[in-house]
């Protein structure tokens, strides 16, 4: 995973696993009729984007992807093996494409004994009036990632949602549209015109500001940097992932630490 990807990876795993609900019915058609378990323990555990039984019964899987990924395909089918031997049914499969390059994702593997596909979608081909008129704060903040033609709106819409909500969450969600709009430079680039007017603002894009991301991974190298030594980074990787909530997959990758020496070290600290 590249660094510029898990900046924004674990505010779209909060957002999916909170439910942009009107998301979904665009995507498929219908209601979500209950959220279903997305951790799949075999060999390693695996965990899936979004799982959820629709209204008509149908078990829908997604996937968010942000880049061009050629194993794509190899992918879904091992999770449709995974959801197919723990819930006995074929589920409908979707990779949402968020990133900003043209889409490039193979869809589909022919093969002479297998025939399998999916769907892939431009979350871009998505009207983002949709969304932001959605009474579900995670459509409201995805809506940012669609086509977006007039930013004013969007922006005083969004800016009125995220009113409704109380303090906290509203910093937390703040947070999430923060690092979502490195995914969209040129909507980052109109937020930050606006802040030169002095336009009142939602939130900064000033990355010294932010209250989570860069605080723990900066901490969390300093310390380790100063220290030195393989233990002190394993000190270091509990304090990011313990106290500043970092996903251990960021740590692994930022502190360059197996994951699995990660994972001893969590499991003796709470023995």
């Amino acid at each position: 995973m590249k660094k510029e990807q898990f900046i924004y990876d674990r505010s779209l795993r909060e957002l999916f696993q909170n439910i942009p609900k009107k998301l979904v019915t665009i995507l498929t058609g219908k209601d979500i009729k209950e959220v279903l378990d997305i951790s799949f323990p075999k060999v390693e555990e695996r965990r899936v984007d979004l799982l959820a039984r629709l209204e008509d019964d149908t078990l829908f899987h997604l996937e968010i992807q942000s880049i061009n990924d050629k194993n794509m395909p190899k992918r879904m089918l091992k999770y449709l093996s995974l959801i197919y031997d723990n819930y006995e049914t074929l589920p409908l499969q979707v990779v949402l494409y968020i990133g900003e390059e043209k889409i490039n994702i193979k869809n589909y593997i022919d093969g002479e004994y297998l025939n399998f596909s999916y769907i892939v979608k431009n979350i871009q081909d998505i009207d983002c009036i949709e969304l932001i008129e959605s009474d579900n704060i995670n459509d409201n903040v995805l809506a940012l990632l669609c086509n977006i033609k007039n930013f004013d709106k969007i922006l005083s819409k969004l800016k009125d949602k995220l009113s409704k909500i109380e303090p906290k969450q509203r910093e937390d969600y703040l947070r999430k549209v923060f690092y979502l709009l490195r995914l969209r430079p040129k909507l980052s680039e109109f937020f930050q015109e606006q802040q030169k007017k002095e336009l009142p603002m939602p939130f900064t894009l000033e990355i010294d500001k932010d209250p989570w991301y860069k605080k723990g991974i900066e901490k969390g190298v300093e310390k380790g940097r100063e220290e030195g030594r393989v233990e002190a980074l394993l000190n270091t990787a509990l304090l990011m992932i313990q106290e500043y909530n970092l996903p251990l997959d960021d740590v692994a990758l930022k502190l360059d630490i197996p994951k699995k020496t990660i994972e001893k070290k969590l499991k003796e600290s709470k023995n």
